[in-house]
């Protein structure tokens, strides 16, 4: 039992030294690219509550899905911004994926 509790801590203290030395450091569009998908995943997570609460107490939250669409739409605009400077082209191809996917949601809610 001893050697499996040392094998797991031993695991989790090479895997943050990898993350935290070794891994390549990201760019600023890199990051700026993850902060806009994970605020896209937060409002897609905010509409899916949105819905939940309409159909368990019938609640009208049509207000909260407008307010998901435009919080939406406005990330795709930061991320037309980004799309526009970015060179690298496995970069590119996710933030063409995040904008066909943010399109996506927008046709659909209007």
């Amino acid at each position: 039992m001893k050697k499996l509790i040392v094998l797991a801590v031993l695991a989790a203290i090479g895997y943050f030294a990898y993350v935290r030395f070794v891994a390549p450091p990201r760019t600023a569009d890199e990051r700026e690219y993850l902060r806009i998908a994970k605020a896209f995943d937060g409002a897609i997570g905010r509409y899916g509550q949105a819905n939940r609460m309409t159909s368990v107490s019938g609640m009208d939250v049509t207000a909260d899905i407008g307010d998901i669409a435009e919080t939406v739409d406005a990330l795709k605009k930061e991320l037309a911004v980004l799309e526009a400077r970015i060179t690298d082209e496995k970069l590119l191809a996710k933030v063409r994926d995040l904008g066909t996917r943010m399109e996506r949601f927008l046709s659909d809610k209007r």
